[in-house]
């Protein structure tokens, strides 16, 4: 299960385009334009430090895991 799909499950948000850029901080469209690479390292671990500071700590160690064994592919 992809991060965004832990937001999803969770209500915190409805598509894509939203969790671009509401919870990534990057443009609508980034997710799309991602070619389905997932988020890229950088907008992970910026995720993860916003989860943290909100103290929504389980969310935020799922996405530490998901930094932690990032595809080769999609760590750009």
């Amino acid at each position: 299960m992809d991060i965004y799909h832990h937001f999803e499950a969770r209500g915190l948000t409805d598509s894509y385009r939203h969790f671009s850029s509401a919870w990534l901080g990057r443009a609508e469209n980034y997710l799309c334009l991602r070619s389905g690479r997932g988020p890229s390292a950088d907008a992970l671990i910026e995720l993860f430090q916003t989860l943290w500071r909100e103290g929504r700590l389980l969310l935020a160690a799922r996405v530490a895991w998901a930094v932690l064994w990032l595809k080769p592919e999609a760590r750009r």
